[in-house]
């Protein structure tokens, strides 16, 4: 009877240790674990609706895709390639490649946007990463596709692995690059440095 006391009283010593590990764990990560929190419901928000939603996707995603195609086009012909633009679809005698889902930048783009709203900053700074931020990675993400078009062209055997393997890798980690280096010169700035106009 005393020996089952013991281990009823051990057990309760290890759940209030337990208890007591995790309230002081949740206590000193409350900035991260917050940030985390809101990072993923920020990114499965956008995603969703950028990437999924049906009157999103074709009505603003869809047309997107077409003027990425006409990008990649005028990029290509400025060295002879030419290449004409049909819908989602990048043409040339000899080679074709078609702009589907995810070859978009939704899915940077919505790391990115979720990245920056998350984080605890001022709203001139979160303007100031999405203001930059996204249009360049939607610029890394046009020169990306002009690189699969020519590694089609001069590499056929492969380009389906560079497509999957590394072109879609090199975008998520620039595109994470962009969201450390706003979180390191603007993000975590005093407010009075991002505007030098103010004075202490």
């Amino acid at each position: 009877m005393a020996q089952c006391s013991a281990f009823v009283t051990i057990r309760v010593l290890i759940q209030m240790q337990a208890a007591h590990s995790l309230k002081t764990f949740f206590s000193a990560n409350q900035k991260a674990l917050r940030f985390l929190l809101l990072f993923g419901v920020i990114f499965g928000a956008l995603y969703f609706l950028f990437g999924l939603a049906p009157g999103v996707r074709f009505g603003i995603i869809k047309p997107y895709t077409r003027f990425l195609a006409k990008g990649v086009v005028a990029i290509i012909n400025l060295f002879g390639a030419g290449a004409w633009a049909d819908g989602t679809v990048v043409t040339s005698d000899r080679f074709s490649i078609n702009i589907a889902m995810g070859c978009d930048g939704v899915e940077a783009s919505s790391l990115l946007a979720a990245g920056v709203l998350a984080f605890p900053t001022t709203w001139r700074a979160k303007a100031i990463g999405l203001g930059v931020g996204m249009p360049l990675i939607h610029v890394i993400n046009i020169l990306r596709l002009v690189g699969l078009y020519y590694a089609g062209l001069f590499l056929p055997s492969v380009v389906e692995g560079i497509h999957v393997y590394v072109a879609q890798t090199i975008v998520i980690l620039l595109s994470m690059a962009i969201l450390v280096f706003w979180l390191e010169r603007v993000a975590t700035r005093r407010p009075h440095a991002l505007n030098p106009s103010s004075s202490d």
